[in-house]
């Protein structure tokens, strides 16, 4: 009975968790804290509802548990999914820093156990302490990846929207005026949500300077394919300074500003890069909400990471604190290993 109990009150707090997070996320849902709340919950969501269900189908906890016993061979899936698109990302990019990040995190999946183990085979109070290190840090990067990326799918996923007085398309680079695939998937996402408002119709706002290799700027490139695809001409306003995505917002949302000053904006980028506009969109202050179009999906990988590290860096007093627990935990290690092995 008294147990009975207690898994009535656990879910009970569990929905109420639930509730707070949802209300918070409809009401603004471009605040990081969300996803560090995310995650934990879905997790703990997981292991309530293996508990409801081995109570009530006898055999299921047993299938469970095999699934966490293969959990070593998914790691090496995993493993081997990052270096083969590393390569990937070599053949069709080329071989730029920012394209390794995918291989270089994959060749870190195998080599990481592997080093850990050399270090233990030493046995010395500081190769266990090292080797200690390694998993703790291991371990708070892949929550941390974990944590960003469940974040992200959910951003994308269930977009919290009002009306909106434009819709706001990121640049990316052009090739002789022409919009790139990555480019495009991001104008027609634009398109897309422009046809979901009919009164009034959002501006179609294309935002971007012209860079050193391109023959115009990216916001005047962009206006064509719009008026290619059908958008009228005065719906559209050319935002064609920006050099970087601060200035695409600042410059855009102060051109709308000057014809529609009520009304959210939206933002659209590559799936991989909605949830970083949007976190700088609260940053700036401004009334946004931010989407993302299609992305080849073997690009998606390495630009995802590179969105981490980008996140980590415009984050760091959050990432401090979250790194906190992982980092008292080294230092009791530290502290006690010298005095257990003499």
């Amino acid at each position: 009975m008294e147990a009975a109990l207690a898994q009535l009150v656990g879910w009970i707090f569990l929905a109420a968790l639930w509730w707070v997070f949802v209300r918070q996320y409809r009401k603004d849902p471009r605040r990081l804290i969300l996803a560090v709340l995310l995650l934990p919950l879905v997790l703990f969501s997981i292991s309530a509802i293996v508990d409801l269900l081995t109570a009530v189908l006898p055999g299921f906890g047993f299938l469970f548990s095999i699934l966490l016993v293969l959990t070593p061979l998914m790691v090496v899936v995993f493993g081997a999914a990052l270096v083969y698109n590393g390569i990937l990302m070599c053949r069709r990019e080329g071989a730029k820093p920012a394209n390794l990040l995918s291989l270089g995190a994959g060749l870190a999946v195998f080599a990481l156990p592997v080093i850990a183990v050399l270090l233990i085979r030493i046995e010395s109070w500081w190769t266990y302490a090292l080797a200690f290190f390694l998993f703790m840090a291991s371990l708070f990067t892949a929550s941390l990846f974990a944590m960003l990326l469940l974040y992200a799918w959910v951003h994308g996923r269930f977009p919290s929207k009002a009306d909106s007085a434009a819709v706001v398309v990121l640049g990316a680079r052009t090739i002789k005026g022409k919009v790139t695939p990555l480019l495009r998937g991001r104008l027609d996402k634009g398109i897309e949500l422009q046809q979901l408002q009919h009164s009034p119709r959002p501006f179609m706002v294309p935002t971007g300077g012209q860079g050193h290799d391109e023959v115009e700027p990216e916001g005047v490139s962009m206006a064509k394919y719009l008026q290619e695809q059908g958008i009228d001409e005065a719906q559209i306003l050319i935002e064609d300074r920006a050099k970087d995505t601060m200035e695409n917002l600042r410059f855009s949302n102060a051109l709308i500003r000057e014809q529609r000053p009520d009304g959210q904006l939206w933002l659209v980028t590559s799936d991989y890069h909605a949830l970083r506009v949007a976190m700088a969109s609260r940053q700036l202050g401004l009334d946004a909400r931010a989407f993302g179009g299609k992305t080849a999906a073997y690009y998606r990988p390495s630009a995802f990471l590179r969105e981490c590290v980008a996140i980590v860096r415009d984050q760091k007093k959050l990432m401090i604190l979250l790194a906190l627990p992982f980092a008292l935990a080294i230092a009791g290690m530290m502290f006690v290993l010298p005095a257990v092995l003499i």
